[in-house]
C-alpha cells in the first residue's frame, strides 16, 4: 500500500495517481510545445511498453502517458530522462511555459518560441508560494489567453498616424477588425481604447501615413482560471521583448518576497494593490 507521503513525493516527480485505480500518469514537460521526433519515438515506445500504447496532451503543451504499473516507475523514469526528456512540472513552482506559435506565424509580433524558451530556461521549476504559470502569445488574436495566466506577455505594434502622408484612400480602415480607426473630414483618427495594437494598419497603408510608435509586450498579471477565475491586469506600458526574462525575475522575487501562505500571484497583487505592486517591480 503506498502512503500519502510517497504518493506525494511521486507527484512532485511526475507521476500522478490515476483515480480509482492503482496506476498512475507521467507527466511530460516539452519544450514550449515542441518535441523533436527522436523524443517522440522514444515516448510512443515508452506508452507501448508500460502503458496502453497511446499518450495524451494537456492543456499547457505537455504529454502524458497513462497506466503506468507502480512498479514499472523506475523504469519508465530512466528511459524518459535518457532521452534528455523532461517530467514533472507540477507543485508550488514555475510551472511549464506556455508559449503559442507566433513565432512563424503569419500574425506574430514577437518571437514567442524564443523568449518562450528563455524564460522556461530561466525560471521552470523555481520555487514560489503557489504554482505560477507563463504565457507568451504573439498577437492581440490571443490563442494562449495572455489574461488568464499568473504572467503573460501580449505581442503589440502601436501605430502612429502622420496626418501629411494621408491621402484618405480609407485602406487603413477596411483593414482594421475592430473598428478603430475612422475618417474625420479629410484625415483619420484611432480610436486607442478600441485599438488592440496589432500593427496590421501599418503595412495597409502605402503612402507612409502610419507608421510603428512602439514594439514589443504588453504584460498582464494576477490572472488565473479554475474554480475561481480573474482577469490579469494589464500593466501600464509597452515593454520590449528583450525585458521579458529580467522583468519576469523581478516579478517571481517580489512574489517570493511578499506572497503569503500559498497565496496566489493575483490574490497577492490585489491584496496589496496593482500601484504598490508596478511601483514594487521597478525597484
Amino acid at each position: 500500500m503506498i502512503d500519502n507521503n510517497e504518493l506525494k513525493d511521486l507527484k512532485t516527480k511526475g507521476f500522478i495517481k490515476t483515480k480509482g485505480t492503482e496506476y498512475f500518469t507521467i507527466r511530460i514537460v516539452t519544450d514550449v510545445g515542441n518535441m523533436t521526433s527522436e523524443q517522440l519515438m522514444v515516448i510512443s515506445r515508452v506508452a507501448k511498453d508500460y502503458g496502453r500504447g497511446y499518450v495524451g496532451f494537456t492543456t499547457r503543451l505537455g504529454v502524458e502517458i497513462p497506466w503506468i504499473q507502480y512498479d514499472d516507475i523506475p523504469n519508465v523514469r530512466k528511459s524518459l530522462i535518457d532521452a534528455d526528456i523532461t517530467i514533472g512540472g507540477t507543485g508550488t513552482k514555475v510551472r511549464a511555459v506556455v508559449a503559442c506559435k507566433g513565432t512563424v506565424c503569419l500574425h506574430g509580433i514577437i518571437d514567442t518560441q524564443k523568449r518562450g524558451r528563455q524564460l522556461h530556461k530561466e525560471y521552470f521549476g523555481d520555487i514560489t508560494p503557489s504554482k505560477f504559470k507563463i504565457g507568451v502569445i504573439g498577437c492581440p488574436n490571443n490563442c494562449a489567453k495572455a489574461q488568464l495566466h499568473d504572467l503573460g506577455f501580449m505581442g503589440q505594434i502601436v501605430p502612429e498616424y502622420i496626418p501629411d502622408n494621408c491621402t484618405g484612400c480609407e485602406l487603413c480602415i477596411d483593414e482594421c477588425r475592430v473598428d478603430a480607426i475612422s475618417m474625420q473630414g479629410d484625415i483619420i483618427a484611432i480610436d486607442r481604447e478600441l485599438c488592440v495594437n496589432c500593427g496590421k494598419c501599418i503595412p495597409a497603408c502605402h503612402f507612409g501615413a502610419l507608421e510603428e510608435r512602439d514594439k514589443g509586450v504588453a504584460v498582464f498579471v494576477g490572472g488565473k482560471f479554475g474554480r475561481q477565475h480573474r482577469i490579469g491586469y494589464r500593466l501600464g506600458k509597452i515593454y520590449s521583448d528583450e525585458e521579458m526574462v529580467d522583468l519576469t525575475g523581478r516579478m517571481i522575487d517580489f512574489y517570493r518576497e511578499h506572497g503569503e501562505g500559498k497565496e496566489r500571484f493575483g490574490d497577492m497583487i490585489e491584496r496589496i494593490g496593482i500601484d504598490v505592486f508596478e511601483e514594487g517591480i521597478k525597484k
